[in-house]
């Protein structure tokens, strides 16, 4: 009697609520489709390992961010960066950027997509990053302003005399007496805005791995060229050239008039503060014009929790990519090789709607020309055996061996596009 009570609790459970369907997707972090390096604040470069990498990943899940950066020292240890060599180029930007530092003995990791910016806080380093911890470097949390001293002046005028760019080379001349000095903080970005009566633009530098330094000296220089001259805020991390320039986009002048430090200067910007820096004036078309430029440190925007999830995944839906191969994937460093067949946007936006209506079935066909098929969305992949029958197109989960077979409509347009075809 109690056995067949049991019994008779399970089918009516099996009634009320079925059994869980089985879904072809299920992306996971793919450190084996990365390549990562790791920059050192001395400037030597670490190849990551594959365990290292699956790290990384998964320190930068989206997972317990904290709501507010701690307080204390920072020492930078070390900043990783991620490629996937089989759907970027060396132009596009990578995804996630990782910077490991500490704060009063406990290890943080501020992440990176885009415009996307967390921190957590971890258990432990990246084992690559573990023998250079004793090599960390201080790095403020705040920015500090310092005006130059007349020996630096100097210097920089006499940098600013230097050749630069292609020949001919431009004449370049910088005010000696708008020359300061800003420490980079952590994180965050500086915004430099110029104003005049008539008009008012800013111009925003990033704080990210490959702009911090311990600090940046700024100043006005001119350039004269056979085609133009313009003025700019000529930038230097190491107060040498001065050839990284910051312009309005017109920064076009006839003759300056001359340049005047503000008459009192902060010493620690204070954040979402503007200060003016210096004011210039120049003529332009018969016309006096007299700038104010201005300096503004922004703290980065931490996101977390739902915020934070829903921004990423707004983030992955622009990061799809499908690829279709004869041989695996493991060790292709080029998304060039001969054996990958990438799909264009149209067809990738199909395959992940053609497999998420997939349905689970107890059997594969036979295998396709081009037997292999990967997808990636963001830092997530997963690859399937593909197969067919007569009239069907069945997807394997090469790690768990299910099988998903194609909607008839989907099976009949996958046909049509040739996915998996010896010609695709």
């Amino acid at each position: 009697m109690k056995k067949y009570l049991i019994l008779c609790t399970l089918a009516m459970l099996f009634v009320l609520f079925g059994c869980e369907e089985e879904h072809a997707f299920r992306l996971h972090t793919a450190p084996e489709y990365y390549q990562g390096r790791a920059s050192l604040p001395s400037g030597q470069q670490i190849e990551m390992t594959e365990s290292d990498r699956t790290n990384v990943l998964d320190a930068c899940y989206p997972e317990d961010a904290i709501t507010r950066a701690p307080d204390g020292e920072r020492l930078l240890i070390g900043t990783v960066k991620l490629s996937q060599p089989l759907t970027t180029t060396a132009s596009t930007e990578v995804f996630p950027t990782a910077t490991f530092f500490e704060v009063e003995n406990q290890t943080y990791v501020q992440c990176q997509a885009d415009t996307i910016t967390y921190m957590k806080q971890i258990d432990a380093l990246p084992d690559s990053l573990t023998p250079y911890r004793d090599q960390a470097v201080s790095s403020s949390a705040t920015s500090k302003l310092r005006v130059a001293q007349p020996h630096e002046q100097v210097h920089f005028t006499e940098e600013m005399k230097k050749p630069v760019g292609n020949e001919p080379y431009p004449k370049r001349h910088g005010f000696e007496q708008t020359l300061v000095h800003v420490t980079m903080p952590f994180n965050g970005s500086f915004e430099f805005t110029f104003e005049s009566p008539e008009s008012r633009e800013t111009i925003t530098l990033p704080i990210n791995e490959s702009s911090r330094q311990p600090f940046l000296s700024l100043g006005l220089g001119t350039e004269v060229s056979q085609d133009t001259q313009q003025y700019g805020l000529h930038l230097s991390s190491d107060q040498t050239l001065y050839e990284d320039v910051l312009r309005p986009q017109d920064a076009t002048y006839d003759r300056m008039l001359g340049a005047r430090q503000a008459s009192t200067l902060p010493t620690k910007l204070v954040p979402n503060e503007r200060y003016p820096l210096f004011s210039f004036s120049f003529i332009r078309d018969g016309k006096p014009y007299k700038q104010v430029v201005s300096i503004t440190y922004k703290e980065e925007t931490l996101l977390h929790g739902d915020r934070l999830k829903t921004k990423m995944r707004q983030q992955f839906a622009h990061r799809r990519h499908v690829v279709a191969h004869e041989l695996a994937l493991i060790g292709t460093e080029s998304k060039d090789a001969p054996f990958l067949h990438h799909a264009n946007a149209e067809t990738v936006q199909f395959v992940f709607q053609a497999i998420d209506r997939s349905k689970a079935v107890a059997t594969a066909g036979t295998p396709a020309p081009t037997p292999y098929l990967t997808v990636f969305e963001g830092i997530y992949a997963q690859t399937f055996d593909l197969s067919y029958t007569e009239d069907d197109v069945i997807l394997t989960n090469t790690k768990t061996g299910s099988h998903f077979k194609l909607l008839r409509a989907d099976a009949e347009r996958w046909r049509d596009l040739s996915i998996g075809q010896a010609n695709n």
